[in-house]
C-alpha cells in the first residue's frame, strides 16, 4: 500500500462514526490506503498499531491531534515519511504548515505533496517532541482536560483553564539554564517553551523566530504575571508574542527551583520534577505537506 492511515479513537470532539466516515471519504480520495488505530484502547495499542503498519506502508499519515502524532513519531522509524490529517483541536502542525481544517481537502494536497526534512527536539535523552515546555502549560492543559469532558470546544475550554491555573495562585519558579556555552538565570517564570514550531495550537504564534528546519532549538521564557500572560496570548493570536526572553541553541538544560510539569507536544507527563534537558535532531523528520 502506498498509503497508511493510524487513526486515534479519541482525538478531539468527534464522535467514531464521523471519523469512519471522513477517514472512507478520505481513502476514497487516496485510493491505495489502508486504515487501522480506531479500535485502540489505550495509547500503548496505538503505538503499536503504527509502528505495525509502519512497515506496511509509503507514507504513514496520523489522523488524531499533536499528542497522536507524538506517540507516532516516537514509534515508527525516522525513514517513514509521515503526513497529518487534523482530527484534534489544537492541531499546531495543521497551523504552522497551514494546513486546511478539512482532512478531506488535506488529502487532496497530499497527493500533490512533497517530502520535507525537519528537525525534532530530543527531551531528556529519549523522547522526541516538535514543541515542548516547562511550567503552567502542564496544568493548564490537564484543567483543559476537566473542561473537555463536559463537551466544550477546545478553544473555549482552553481559555477557561488558562484563567483558572493564572488566577488560581500557581507557583512560578526559578531556572537555571545553561545552553551551549552560555548560562542564564531567571527568577518566577511561569513557563519555559522550547520548540522547532512558531505555533502554539489554536493559532497562538508564541515563538515567531522559531524554524522547523534550521539545526537549533528555540527557547522562550514568559516571567510575566497574569495581565502580562493575557497580552502574551493576545498578540500571539495578531501576528506574534512581542514579550519574554527568546533564545537560541543546539542544547538547553534546565533546573527548577520547584517541581514543574514537562508537556511535549501537547501531552502533559504525570510526574513533576526539576531537571529537564533538550537536544536538537537535524533532519529528523520526513513531513508530508
Amino acid at each position: 500500500m502506498k498509503y497508511g492511515i493510524i487513526a486515534n479513537p479519541v482525538s478531539g470532539k468527534r464522535s467514531l462514526d464521523d471519523k469512519h466516515k471522513i477517514l472512507n471519504d478520505v481513502a476514497g480520495i487516496l485510493k491505495d490506503v489502508v486504515i487501522a488505530g480506531l479500535d485502540t484502547k489505550s495509547p500503548e495499542e496505538f503505538s503499536i498499531a503504527a509502528h505495525e503498519l509502519s512497515q506496511k506502508v509509503g507514507i504513514l499519515l496520523v489522523a488524531g491531534g499533536d499528542g497522536a502524532f507524538s506517540l507516532v513519531m516516537n514509534s515508527v522509524s525516522k525513514d517513514v515519511p509521515l503526513g497529518f490529517l487534523p482530527f484534534g483541536s489544537g492541531d499546531v502542525l495543521r497551523h504552522t504548515f497551514k494546513m486546511p481544517r478539512c482532512p478531506q481537502e488535506t488529502a487532496r494536497l497530499i497527493l500533490a505533496a512533497k517530502e520535507h526534512l525537519i528537525d525534532a527536539i530530543c527531551c531528556d535523552g529519549k523522547t522526541k517532541a516538535l514543541f515542548a515546555s516547562i511550567g503552567i502549560e502542564g496544568s493548564i492543559l490537564l484543567e483543559r482536560k476537566k473542561y473537555l469532558e463536559k463537551d466544550l470546544l477546545g478553544l473555549t475550554a482552553y481559555g477557561l483553564a488558562t484563567f483558572k491555573v493564572l488566577f488560581d495562585g500557581y507557583i512560578k519558579a526559578d531556572l537555571r539554564v545553561s545552553m551551549d556555552q552560555k548560562e542564564v538565570t531567571t527568577s518566577n517564570s511561569l513557563t519555559a517553551v522550547v520548540t522547532k514550531l512558531p505555533y502554539y495550537g489554536y493559532n497562538f504564534k508564541v515563538i515567531p523566530q522559531a524554524q522547523c528546519d534550521d539545526g537549533y532549538l528555540h527557547m522562550l521564557i514568559l516571567n510575566s504575571g497574569p495581565i502580562g500572560t493575557l497580552y502574551a496570548l493576545a498578540t500571539s493570536l495578531m501576528g506574534g508574542n512581542r514579550i519574554g526572553e527568546y533564545y537560541r541553541a543546539k542544547e538547553i538544560n534546565i533546573t527548577t527551583s520547584t517541581q514543574q510539569l514537562l508537556q511535549r507536544n501537547g501531552d502533559p507527563e504525570k510526574e513533576k520534577r526539576t531537571n529537564f534537558s533538550f537536544e536538537v535532531m537535524p533532519k529528523e523528520l520526513k513531513l508530508i505537506f
